[in-house]
């Protein structure tokens, strides 16, 4: 319940009526779904005049709550909306905050943690574990510091010992200048699940047994192991300890060893350029590593599947309002190294289908392990295969083209060639003739207007 007594469901039903027309909202009964909309909602946002770097997801709920409570009887909710964030970004100035928090990494003898993790416009540095306590020892003397109702020695007492272990984790720090330390944190939620399904993809396999796909018929999974969000931050203003907050899923916290290789395979990727993105495209796939990290740490087969899905969507360029089936088959040419391609033609009408029950129907309809799995694997894959296209420096229009086209041959490449080509001529000659009726015409005025004069005289 929010402060303004609306239910988690009631403002996800209110807010989908004002997301732009053609976005789907996700049907979950949790807060996976909402947490979709706010990403979408946020989206949007960021596309206003008025938007800067104060705009963060988690921020922004509150300033949901806020503007659909002021906008109560009003149709025009985004107006009040956007009223509502000019306000609160203008109140009040901008300070230094620092925020201290450990990730779930396990270091081993050859394979480090990255030093720096960027996503866009959100950098995360490693810390030294004697800073962390240091700060960590700071906290627990100030009692008087609460988050729901705890201290943070009350909540370190009754937390895990795992969520705060150096043998379980690895510690960074973010910086930033913000207007209070909720938008600090949300600033740094932002872009966290892109750097963390940067992590991610790097560490867990990747790899799907094709004739297991069959047998996986279960209703139940169980998460896969993975680098997950902060179970706890601490903040500082100033350089001086303010507060901690908890975060939402520390419960299940587990240390996540680095495999064999991680910091080769992870030196690659961080040459992506998502900070400063040349083209749209390298915004599609921070999305991906977005809904991939989503999709790792989703409870239910339903809200991965859904994941993977808008990650799918994301990596293939697919476009708003076309059909759900075709960013399937977009990832075919992405995939076609590492799977059978009739395999997948020959399921994915049935996934599709299964898709849009969900999205649309708010239909039960059963995802399998196997559903779950296959899409991830197919968001695996079409990551690695747009990533090295991006690095061999594919424009945005080729790179749609290999995904329209990437399974025709080279007589059909041909035969398309030569018909866009003819069709151009065609069009061509049509601009000519037209060309040369409108000089035909200017030609003439003078000639009609002397004879309509002779005739009157």
């Amino acid at each position: 319940m929010s402060e303004n007594g609306l239910t988690v469901n009631e403002c996800v039903e209110r807010a989908v009526r004002y997301l732009p027309e053609g976005d789907e909202p996700v049907v979950s009964d949790g807060t996976d779904g909402y947490a979709l909309l706010l990403r979408r909602l946020c989206s949007e946002v960021r596309k206003w005049d008025e938007a800067d770097d104060q705009l963060e997801e988690e921020h922004l709920e509150l300033l949901i709550h806020q503007s659909l409570n002021e906008a109560n009887q009003d149709a025009h909710v985004i107006d009040a909306f956007q009223k509502e964030l000019r306000t609160t970004l203008s109140s009040t100035p901008t300070e230094e905050f620092r925020i201290i928090f450990p990730l779930n990494i396990r270091e081993t003898r050859n394979e480090s943690a990255p030093r720096g993790i960027s996503a866009r416009a959100t950098t995360i540095r490693k810390l030294e574990e004697s800073e962390w306590s240091e700060l960590s020892e700071k906290a627990r003397d100030a009692t008087e510091t609460r988050h729901e109702g705890q201290s943070y020695d009350e909540f370190i007492e009754t937390a895990p010992e795992k969520l705060t272990s150096s043998r379980h984790n690895t510690f960074y720090e973010f910086r930033t200048e913000a207007r209070n330390s909720s938008i600090a944190i949300s600033l740094l939620g932002r872009d966290l699940d892109i750097i963390l399904g940067k992590l991610n993809f790097t560490v867990i396999d990747s790899s799907l047994n094709q004739t297991a796909l069959e047998e996986l018929r279960s209703l139940e999974r169980s998460l896969p192991e993975s680098i997950v969000r902060p179970g706890v931050y601490l903040v500082t203003q100033e350089g001086e300890y303010v507060e901690f907050r908890a975060g939402r899923d520390f419960e299940s916290y587990s240390g996540f060893r680095l495999p064999r290789g991680f910091q080769a395979d992870f030196e690659s990727l961080r040459q992506f350029p998502m900070e400063v993105a040349v083209e749209e495209v390298d915004r599609d796939i921070a999305d991906a590593f977005r809904a991939l990290q989503s999709g790792l740490t989703a409870t239910t087969n339903e809200n991965a599947f859904l994941y993977y899905w808008r990650g799918i969507e994301e990596i293939t360029l697919h476009a708003r309002g076309a059909g759900s089936e075709e960013a399937l088959k977009r990832t075919l040419p992405l995939v076609q190294d590492e799977f059978d391609l009739e395999i997948l033609e020959s399921v994915t009408e049935d996934l599709a289908g299964k898709r849009n029950e969900i999205v649309h129907s708010g239909i039960e309809s059963p995802v399998y392990v196997r559903d779950v799995n296959l899409v991830r694997q197919l968001l695996f894959l079409s990551i690695e295969e747009m990533l090295s296209l991006r690095n061999d420096k594919y424009t945005r229009r080729q790179i749609l083209g290999i995904l329209k086209r990437g399974l025709n041959d080279d007589g059909q490449l041909d035969q398309t060639r030569q018909q866009v080509e003819k069709e151009k001529s065609e069009k061509d000659k049509i601009i000519k003739e037209i060309e040369g009726v409108r000089r035909w015409k200017e030609e003439r005025k003078p000639t009609e207007h002397v004879e309509r004069t002779q005739q009157a005289d």
